[in-house]
């Protein structure tokens, strides 16, 4: 029993096929959800640097850290 050559080609090629749009998927997934963390870090570094002026007045505890 011999298995012809052009299955074995056809089975490699799905695979390929399945790897590659596997690995896009998740590719874009993961892209998509570092965009959403820089933004959501962007918006935090925001309130870092507004608070980390204090409050104003001489006894602010967030001043002077």
């Amino acid at each position: 029993m011999t298995v012809p050559t052009e299955w074995i080609l056809m089975v490699l090629l799905a695979l390929a096929t399945v790897i590659s749009t596997l690995a896009a998927i998740i590719y874009r997934s993961l892209a998509t959800e570092i965009a959403t963390l820089r933004v959501i870090v962007a918006k935090l570094q925001d309130d870092v640097d507004r608070l980390s002026k204090g409050c104003g007045l001489g006894t602010c505890l967030y001043k002077n850290r």
